[in-house]
């Protein structure tokens, strides 16, 4: 279970998206999705294209459950589409695309 401080920051960005998409929150709350989203995209991106970026994220010590992951993706990306923010939704399509054949490539 000392996996679940990894993963804190992807569980408060679900909860945010969640927050966002039902129910009619302060509008800063729908910048920090954009700004997030941008952000992991980015970080996706030099993932899948800079072998020295990789294998600084390889160096983690207890690593949490793949399927939480996968999880938590599927469930922004639900929220996303369900809420009619399509560009975001693909922003977490590309990240879990990504994440998933970063981790493809290590097994």
């Amino acid at each position: 279970m000392h996996w679940l401080k990894q993963i804190a920051v992807d569980i408060l960005a679900t909860i945010v998206i969640a927050l966002v998409v039902f129910f009619d929150t302060v509008a800063l709350l729908e910048y920090v999705v954009y700004i997030y989203t941008s952000l992991m995209v980015l970080a996706r991106a030099f993932t899948l294209f800079s072998q020295n970026f990789r294998s600084i994220t390889k160096k983690k010590v207890n690593e949490a459950p793949v399927w939480i992951y996968h999880l938590l993706h599927f469930l922004n990306v639900v929220f996303l589409t369900a809420g009619a923010f399509y560009i975001t939704a693909a922003g977490w399509v590309f990240i879990w695309g990504v994440a998933y054949y970063v981790y493809s490539q290590k097994i």
